[in-house]
């Protein structure tokens, strides 16, 4: 009896009704101060999901997923037709089986679609090349041809997680070793610039990985690994703008998103500020305190919180918080 149930509620998750969900973000109640996964059963299938990007009105979101291995990388699309989400599926760009897509962003316009992807910039080539980062402009309902950004901006490295501020300036991470830099470049006079660190106190180390810029930019969000304050694995920093143009150094954004799980590499807010998404391995206890059955076990495979990294969204008041207490504070 106990694994039939398991198994009903596993498949109540799988079959969430898309069709008949009208709210925002995919019908699903809005998180309180404790995170919990984000459309669980749909977008968060058990494999391993991470990044979002949405619509400015919410009206469209994109989410990653990777298959064990990191052997392939999509994006998955659900858009709001006649008031109804539809169900998740591929989206177009990133369907090819040849090439991983990872990593999207969308301009604060929602004029621009970003994302990361190992596809070869010329398109007769038939073997990966180095991650970068293309783009697609708004065309009608859809985007139009990705292309890849210029050298100016991906360089002769892995670049990794665009994002970008209101004002056009695109932040992204150009890979060092296990970490990478904090990289910037501006849209200007219909071309970017050549990429530049971002000044100290960023890029002290390379120990770090995909950063996310506000789109005001007020903060910028880093996962960081190594710091004293962690509580295990890499966990999540922001630097906070000041009203003179400074930074203040990473402040620890507590237990609220971080934990003592490995696998926390990408975090971002929702286009109002009021909800933060980040992805954490960390897991569920629905396995502990009873014995083991095959069918639970079976079960997990479906499920967010199962060991793989999983989409989480929590609401983002701490931060806020955070940032109004490091603003105040002595230098």
């Amino acid at each position: 009896m106990r694994a039939r149930r398991i198994f009903a509620l596993a498949s109540l998750l799988t079959a969430f009704p898309v069709a008949a969900q009208t709210a925002p973000y995919f019908g699903q109640p809005l998180p309180g101060r404790e995170a919990v996964p984000f459309a669980p059963g749909s977008l968060n299938s058990g494999l391993a999901t991470r990044d979002i990007a949405l619509m400015p009105d919410g009206a469209e979101i994109y989410v990653g997923v990777f298959l064990p291995g990191f052997g392939k990388a999509v994006i998955l699309e659900t858009r709001q037709v006649a008031g109804r989400w539809t169900a998740p599926e591929v989206a177009s760009f990133s369907r090819d089986p040849r090439w991983r897509c990872l990593e999207p962003c969308i301009s604060p316009d929602g004029r621009r679609f970003f994302f990361v992807s190992d596809r070869p910039a010329d398109p007769s080539a038939t073997e990966p090349g180095r991650f970068g980062i293309w783009m697609m402009a708004r065309e009608g309902a859809g985007w139009g041809e990705a292309r890849r950004l210029p050298e100016a901006v991906n360089g002769t490295v892995n670049a990794f997680y665009p994002s970008v501020t209101r004002d056009g300036a695109l932040h992204f991470l150009r890979e060092e070793g296990q970490g990478g830099w904090v990289m910037r470049s501006t849209w200007k006079d219909g071309a970017w610039s050549p990429a530049e660190k971002l000044p100290d106190p960023f890029n002290r180390s390379a120990n770090q990985a995909n950063p996310r810029v506000d789109p005001e930019g007020r903060f910028v969000l880093v996962p960081m690994a190594g710091r004293p304050d962690s509580l295990g694995g890499a966990d999540y920093y922001a630097y906070f703008r000041r009203e003179d143009g400074s930074w203040t150094e990473p402040v620890h954004l507590g237990p609220t998103v971080n934990s003592a799980a490995r696998d926390e590499f990408s975090i971002n807010l929702s286009p109002d500020g009021k909800v933060a998404f980040f992805g954490s391995n960390r897991t569920l206890p629905r396995l502990e305190g009873k014995p083991l059955r095959w069918a639970d076990l079976l079960a997990e495979r479906t499920l967010p919180g199962n060991g793989n990294t999983t989409l989480w969204w929590v609401d983002a008041q701490f931060l806020w918080d955070l940032r109004a207490k490091a603003l105040a504070a002595p230098r």
